[in-house]
């Protein structure tokens, strides 16, 4: 059966390897190296949209509610939901320095610090949701209410981003692969 928690599973790997990709876009920037603003608005509009309005938005709307119900999950879920938010900041960083982001120039350097902090964050994150949160979901949360939640998701995710936009970002995913990792 498919489940809430795989599919978040799999979106967490895509998140993974752009954090890997940014980790690579960062030591460029900072070490003065040119860096396209195509690649930046790239991982910008992946961070954004996917990683934040699709992934975190599944979360914070559906999973983290019905988590959040048993008084053993709230500590984590509220920790999760703070480190969303301070995800957000990053991103909102990152795309103000983006306005007039030259190679070489402070907005630069803004860029990389937010991206570092993002990795730091958003890996330690990762790894709580994997390894605490999910099996927690599974444990709990009835085979029904998973069923209703993989359709949720679904249906989210296409009024969030939008049809074929998903496929549009694993794409942007393995062009920046190939050029910042490979």
């Amino acid at each position: 059966m498919e489940t809430p928690t795989l599919d978040l599973i799999e979106e967490h790997s895509g998140i993974m390897l752009m954090l890997s990709i940014m980790g690579k876009v960062s030591e460029k920037l900072n070490a003065g190296e040119v860096v396209e603003k195509e690649d930046l608005n790239k991982i910008l509009e992946f961070l954004s949209n996917f990683a934040d309005k699709c992934h975190h938005g599944k979360e914070e709307d559906m999973l983290f509610p019905e988590l959040f119900k048993n008084p053993a999950n709230q500590g984590l879920v509220a920790e999760l939901i703070d480190e969303h938010t301070t995800a957000r900041e990053y991103i909102k960083n990152i795309t103000e320095a983006m306005e007039n982001y030259a190679t070489g120039t402070s907005e630069a350097a803004t860029v990389a610090e937010n991206m570092e902090k993002y990795i730091l964050l958003l890996t330690e994150h990762v790894r709580k949701e994997n390894s605490d949160l999910f099996p927690a979901a599974n444990k709990e949360l009835s085979e029904e209410t998973q069923k209703d939640m993989v359709e949720q998701f679904e249906k989210f995710e296409h009024d969030v981003i939008g049809e074929g936009k998903h496929e549009e970002y694993h794409g942007w995913l393995e062009d920046l692969k190939k050029k910042y990792l490979d």
